[in-house]
């Protein structure tokens, strides 16, 4: 598949939304980092604030942010790894939030991840085999005696020579790991798949490879995938629609056409402007947006806007008033007091 194809299939049916499979509502996540003597938390880490999002099957819905965004942590709330402080996850009808035990087991198989880095993912004691059929063992749906037939067959949906189910992750390539967990995430036919950043480990001739092999699959089988990425050209491409993260908070969402054609909000607009042009002409012409300083601290959130200390454009009620998302133009929505507002430079 060319990159073209890839931009084909993933631009294709974005007009029409099925009901969600997956749909999370006011989430919340903090972290404490410190405690008094009597062992109550003085100090927190916000993390995520108050995150709405929903994908439907066979859509990919991108989040998207710099580092300490927020969008890893809504990934591992979304596949409960996290337990979030409030909110609901709701996968195929089920709340997820309070499921326990053998519930949360079951529930599991509807929900798989896909982690960042292929090296830390994989057991290096247990073979390939192993580690692609252990979900199914796991969830009575082979025995032991069956895994090496049902890994073989895991790998050749991958595009891996069945092979390799005797082997060990220290054999394997990066990319060759990282199929290795797209298989073991595919085995008990989840209706989610939440991929977190899942070829920023990987040299740029393997990305393309990872990406597009993710696109067949959910072509083939019809999965809801949530890819998390700092690649705003990745979700660009890949994703039908997109949600833009800042300081634990959505600050911009919608279908990606609207949101990456015609961002609104300042934060939107600095991310795209980052993003290399391989045309010199229309890299001259294009509004590049630098803005001054770090991201404040998640441990101490400014007041109003929290985008409003490095916005090119922030006025004195930035400070007092916290915006809400809000509908600009159908389903693309924005949470800023100054919204489409003139050029940031």
């Amino acid at each position: 598949m060319t990159n073209a194809d890839v931009v084909a299939v993933a631009k294709a049916g974005r007009t029409a939304e099925p009901e969600p499979v997956l749909s999370a509502s006011g989430l919340v996540k903090s972290f404490p980092l410190r405690r008094n003597l009597l062992g109550r938390v003085t100090e927190r880490l916000h993390a995520v604030d108050g995150v709405d999002l929903a994908v439907a099957p066979g859509r990919t819905l991108g989040v998207v942010g710099e580092s300490g965004s927020g969008k890893s942590t809504v990934g591992r709330i979304v596949a409960r790894l996290v337990r979030p402080d409030a909110g609901r996850v709701v996968v195929a009808g089920r709340d997820l939030t309070e499921v326990r035990g053998e519930e949360l087991r079951r529930a599991r198989a509807d929900l798989q991840m896909i982690f960042q880095n292929p090296w830390s993912a994989l057991d290096p004691t247990k073979t390939i085999g192993h580690a692609v059929a252990e979900p199914l063992l796991v969830h009575g749906r082979i025995g032991r005696a069956d895994m090496a037939a049902a890994a073989a067959e895991l790998l050749e949906r991958v595009a891996l020579d069945p092979g390799l189910v005797d082997r060990y992750p220290s054999m394997l390539s990066g990319g060759q790991r990282q199929r290795v967990c797209i298989a073991r995430a595919l085995a008990v036919g989840p209706r989610v798949l939440i991929a977190d950043e899942p070829t920023s480990a990987l040299d740029l001739s393997t990305r393309s490879e990872i990406l597009n092999l993710l696109l067949r699959l959910q072509d083939d089988g019809g999965q809801a995938v949530v890819l998390i990425s700092h690649d705003v050209t990745t979700i660009k491409h890949l994703a039908h629609r997109v949600a833009v993260m800042y300081l634990g908070r959505i600050v911009e969402d919608g279908p990606v056409d609207e949101v990456m054609g015609d961002p609104r909000h300042p934060y939107t607009r600095v991310l795209l402007s980052a993003v290399p042009q391989p045309d010199p002409e229309a890299a001259a012409r294009r509004e590049r947006i630098v803005v001054a300083g770090e991201p404040p601290s998640p441990v101490d959130l400014p007041s109003g806007c929290r985008f409003r200390t490095r916005c090119p454009i922030a006025v004195a009620e930035c400070a007092a008033v916290d915006p809400a998302l809000t509908a600009v133009t159908g389903q693309h929505r924005v949470a800023c007091l100054r919204e489409g507002s003139g050029s940031l430079g």
